[in-house]
């Protein structure tokens, strides 16, 4: 859906992740009382870890729509998959995570898949990669915070502060480029009917998550987990998107992700 959303939505991505994040936020407050109410005690850790969701959040959401302009959306999935990789290094130095060689394995794994997909004759941009790869960096250290937070916050708290501020840190940085957007989109219907069913199956990947991280007796492997997302996402393109170039190769690194992905958490 955020390929769709990309495609159809004329507007920079400045504007397609504000737009996003603004009605998943909006859906997250009208369903709180289904999710724990909206609360939160402030100290200067929580402080810290709300500064680090939505600044990762926020940026990582306009990196993500640039780079997604510009691929298809297999491979926009498959680039971005390279957060397992960031995941592993950043738990490593501030996590104490510690690998097996069958997880040292995987993460190599991973990192032929990727490169499949990002070499030879492909209709790839390579900015577009680039980009992709920086926001599976910053969404990594938004993953892993989560992962701290999650046990501190209700499920609603955790969702208006990662959506709303992303909403806010994007827009103290481009709010003249989001209002121009605004402004110049003739058909105002399509700001409403695509970012909303976006932002529907957005609020449903943060429920699923924030339960998941909750409850894992090893949070950031969650994080990882989550990678496999990548298979789905690779045969929903080829159905609904007719993204039918190199799909073999395509499958067989969403594959390679998998696998990549299950060894890591042995």
């Amino acid at each position: 859906m955020t390929k769709v959303l990309s495609n159809k939505l004329k507007v920079s991505a400045y504007t397609q992740a504000t737009l996003l994040s603004l009605l998943a936020g909006g859906a997250a407050i009208l369903t709180s009382p289904l999710l724990g109410g909206i609360s939160l005690t402030l100290n200067l850790e929580m402080v810290f870890m709300i500064a680090l969701i939505v600044i990762s959040s926020g940026l990582g959401s306009v990196m993500y729509f640039e780079g997604m302009k510009n691929l298809t959306s297999g491979t926009a999935q498959i680039s971005f998959s390279t957060i397992l990789i960031f995941n592993v290094i950043l738990s490593l130095i501030f996590l104490n995570l510690h690998l097996s060689p069958l997880n040292i394995f995987g993460i190599v794994l991973l990192m032929v898949a990727v490169l499949s997909v990002t070499t030879g004759k492909v209709e790839l941009n390579k900015s577009g990669v680039i980009k992709m790869v920086i926001s599976a960096f910053l969404f990594s250290i938004f993953q892993l915070t989560t992962s701290k937070i999650s046990t501190q916050v209700s499920a609603a708290t955790y969702m208006v502060i990662a959506y709303l501020g992303t909403v806010a840190v994007i827009v103290i940085y481009k709010g003249k480029t989001i209002a121009k957007d605004l402004r110049k989109t003739i058909d105002k219907k399509s700001l409403l009917v695509t970012p909303l069913l976006a932002a529907s199956l957005s609020l449903g990947n943060y429920i699923f998550s924030y339960y998941a991280y909750r409850t894992a007796p090893e949070p950031t492997k969650v994080a990882m987990l989550l990678t496999s997302q990548v298979v789905v996402a690779v045969l929903l393109s080829y159905v609904f998107l007719n993204e039918k170039q190199q799909l073999g190769k395509k499958i067989m690194a969403a594959v390679l992700v998998v696998i990549s992905a299950i060894l890591i958490k042995s």
